[in-house]
């Protein structure tokens, strides 16, 4: 009896799985002409078929998530390069920002960004200044280039915390 129950579960384990959700098609091309500093990496992303959940709890900071939903998602990322050995060194801002899936010519500025979510996360060990902010000063702009080419302008300052990205400018190439 005792080996069949654990034969039983080491069965279940086995059977299980992790979801593999990728999110980015093969179809999609990024160029960008955003300056990075020197003293890290930038990356972007789009997550189509998605939306941006930002959690706020009370007494702590807030976060922002990825959820499924019917908008595409833009995340910009950077990531500042430290020594693997420091402790709690580690320096990240990620934009967000939440389109229509059918994209289309957008200018936004100040509060008319919230029509697109336009968040900055900042995770750091910065006692105080760390979590995610509405962006609500700046400006945006979505503009058709070609059949599907698009450009992504985006110069925004958060009031509440120091940041080090204030400015993006991304090609977006769907096929």
């Amino acid at each position: 009896m005792k080996y069949s129950i654990s034969f039983i579960f080491i069965l279940l384990l086995l059977s299980c799985k992790a979801q593999n959700t990728k999110v980015l098609t093969e179809t999609q091309e990024f160029s960008s002409n955003t300056e990075c500093p020197e003293d890290g990496d930038c990356s972007f992303e789009l997550f189509p078929n998605s939306s941006i959940n930002l959690v706020v709890r009370e007494g702590t900071s807030s976060y922002t998530t990825i959820e499924k939903g019917n908008k595409t998602v833009f995340k910009f990322s950077f990531k500042r390069n430290v020594d693997q050995q420091v402790v709690d060194g580690h320096y990240i801002e990620e934009v967000f920002a939440e389109f229509d899936a059918d994209l289309y010519d957008l200018i936004l500025e100040n509060k008319e960004l919230r029509q697109v979510n336009l968040i900055l996360n900042r995770i750091c060990y910065c006692k105080g200044s760390y979590g995610s902010y509405v962006i609500t000063k700046g400006q945006l702009s979505l503009k058709k280039m070609k059949k599907n080419t698009y450009s992504l302008s985006i110069d925004f300052k958060v009031d509440e915390v120091p940041q080090v990205i204030t400015s993006i400018s991304e090609t977006l190439i769907l096929k």
